[in-house]
This record gives C-alpha cells, sequence and structure tokens, in this order.
C-alpha cells in the first residue's frame, strides 16, 4: 500500500520531520511511503523513503499577508489558469506514484488535486490546518480591503476549479484532517468543529523533568535570520540540532522563531522561552505564548535589549512550570487515533 506524503507551503523543518515522524509510524503497518516535498534540506534526521518531485507552486512578491486566503493567492490559488496547471501538475504526480493514499502537510494544491480521487488526510500544525468556514478571519491587524477581495477571488477561483460549491475551509481540509497542536496555541480554536482533532506534538510524551534552573539556554535560529549572529554571540546559548527531547534536556531557556512544534515542546516542557518571530504564525504564536506568561518577545534585537529580554525571560520560569503542570493532558501521545484513521481508509486492520 503506498501512501504520498505531501508539502508545498512554509519554511523550517517542522513540515518534513512531523510527515517522516508519521511516515515511520506507518511502515509497520505495511505501507510504503512516498514523498513529493518542496525541500529536502533536513538537519539530524536520514530520509531513507522514496523520493519524486512536488510541483512548484508560482510566488507573487507579495509578502504581507493577513489571512489564510492571503496566502493561497500569493501563490497562484487566486488565478484559474495557475491553478489549474498546478493541479494537473500534482495529479501526474499521483498517475506515477498510484498511491492509495495522501497525507499533506500544507499542501493545500495537492489536496485539491486528490480530491474525489483518492482519500486525503490533512495534517499539520493549526496554522496549517485551515477551519471549514468559507471566509478566513483576519490574524493581522489593521487588515487592508484588498485583502477582502482576494478572498472573494480565491473562493470564486477555487470552486470555478475544483467545481465544488462545498466551503473553501472543507475542501482544503481533506476527507480527515489532525492538528499537530493544541487549542490553545490555534488562532482558528473557536471555529473549529469535532472532525478536525487535536493531537498535540508528534514527539509526545515529553519527558518530565527536563527543565533544570541552574542550566544553559538552548538555541535555535535560521541561519539567514538577520539577528542570528548578534543572539548567539550576547546570550551563548548552546545550538545542538538533535531531537527536541534530548536538546531541551537539563535547559533553562528556549531561544527559538516561535514554530509550533518547539513552542508547544517547550510549553508542555515548563522552560520558558524568548522568541523571535519571523514569519506570521511565529507572531502568532509568540504573541500567544507571552499572553500565557512563558516567554518574551524580541523582534529588532539589541545587545541592551537582549540582556534585558533574558533575563525578563528567567523571571517567567515559575509561571513556565506552572502552566506545563496545567497543560499536562496534551503531554501523550496521541498517534494511535490518526493512525486508526489511515487504515480504515486503506481498507486495513490497526
Amino acid at each position: 500500500m503506498k501512501v504520498l506524503f505531501g508539502w508545498e507551503l512554509g519554511g523550517g523543518q517542522g513540515h518534513i520531520q512531523r510527515l517522516a515522524a508519521l511516515a515511520r509510524t506507518l511502515e509497520s503497518h505495511g505501507v510504503e511511503p512516498v514523498f513529493a516535498l518542496k525541500s529536502y534540506k533536513i538537519k539530524g534526521m536520514s530520509f531513507p523513503w522514496k523520493i519524486v518531485c512536488a510541483p512548484l507552486l508560482p510566488f507573487s512578491g507579495r509578502s504581507e499577508s493577513y489571512t489564510f486566503a492571503d496566502i493561497l493567492e500569493t501563490f497562484g490559488f487566486g488565478n484559474a489558469n495557475l491553478l489549474r496547471s498546478h493541479l494537473q501538475a500534482w495529479q501526474s504526480v499521483l498517475l506515477e506514484v498510484k498511491p492509495s493514499l495522501v497525507i499533506t502537510d500544507f499542501a493545500p494544491g495537492l489536496v485539491l488535486a486528490a480530491r474525489n480521487i483518492i482519500p486525503t488526510i490533512v495534517t499539520g500544525d493549526s496554522f496549517a490546518v485551515p477551519p471549514p468556514i468559507e471566509v478566513f478571519p483576519p490574524l493581522r491587524f489593521p487588515t487592508p480591503s484588498e485583502s477582502e477581495k482576494r478572498q472573494e477571488q480565491l473562493s470564486n477561483t477555487v470552486r470555478e476549479v475544483v467545481k465544488s460549491d462545498t466551503l473553501l475551509g472543507e475542501v482544503l481540509s481533506g476527507d480527515a484532517s489532525f492538528i499537530f497542536g493544541i487549542p490553545e496555541l490555534d488562532p482558528y480554536r473557536y471555529l473549529r468543529t469535532e472532525c478536525q482533532q487535536y493531537l498535540s506534538v508528534h514527539i509526545t510524551p515529553i519527558p518530565k523533568n527536563l527543565h533544570s534552573s541552574d542550566g544553559p539556554a538552548w538555541a535555535y535560529l535560521y541561519d539567514d535570520y538577520p539577528y542570528r549572529d548578534l543572539v548567539l554571540q550576547t546570550l551563548r546559548p548552546q545550538c545542538d540540532f538533535k531531537p527536541l527531547t534530548e536538546v531541551l534536556a537539563g535547559k533553562s531557556l528556549a531561544i527559538h522563531h516561535g514554530s509550533s512544534t518547539t513552542a508547544i515542546t517547550c510549553l508542555l516542557a515548563g522552560i520558558p522561552q524568548l522568541v523571535f518571530p519571523k514569519h506570521l504564525e511565529h507572531q502568532l504564536n509568540a504573541i500567544t505564548l507571552s499572553q500565557l506568561g512563558v516567554a518574551k518577545i524580541s523582534t529588532t534585537p539589541t545587545w541592551e535589549g537582549l540582556l534585558i529580554a533574558q533575563a525578563e525571560a528567567y523571571g517567567l520560569t515559575e509561571n513556565a512550570l506552572q502552566k506545563a503542570k496545567s497543560l499536562a493532558h496534551w503531554n501523550q501521545n496521541f498517534m494511535s487515533i490518526f493512525v486508526k484513521t489511515c487504515l480504515e481508509f486503506l481498507g486495513a486492520q490497526p
């Protein structure tokens, strides 16, 4: 039984790491994973599976997005000709691989291409799994009027190309969807239905007592982050790239951009965070972590500002530990729920 794993939007290691974890789990049930990813720049892990080329999305160059619809419109989903061409490219991949099931992580083009052809499960963090609605709410303010026009254009284009009157968010949610996140860090939590299940993060359960008040700080910052050298030279954290449950052991502080997996793992481990957001998803996570009282945010760091932010972040340690206790119900492995659904689509027994 072949399963095609696809990813086409977003950056960072999280999408690859999550899909790889799902593939390893399903392999033990006789599944043959095949991957079609936008990138294979993988740190700290082997990648033994078959690879096929994923179609490239056109990029308009517009960088500011205010809604999920804005993001899709930036990559050609609001242009009927571009969208048709992109879906045809994905359908060529489906014809080549002939999978029995498709699993996506932030790959809306693949979801649309596989619609009514091959069962599709949509996964990802809460930012990448849209709610089952037609008009997506703004995630950044103030929202310009052009954003509303892009939403309308996107809805009309997708409806025309896929020939469906179903709500846009439902179409993009595939035949089943799972959120690898928790409600506390979900900007769409009030719009979810019972059909969209939270599975925490794929590396749970996280070992207890990872935090150490007298341990070093740990950091993961992108190589192209303009303040990277300043942050590392000023705060002197450890920068090992290994599984999070390993690098966080014995740490007193986590320094990162705000990706969901890292943010939630630190949250469940009770480790205070210093966050340097780069993208919209990072900003949303950073704001929520700050509101929960477990993180400090830095956007344009200076030497003096970094030392102050670090001291303030350490001051959140007790609250971070208490918050981890209150969220302990999310620190368990929910993968069996995901596997059960996959095997049902594949016609196999759990």
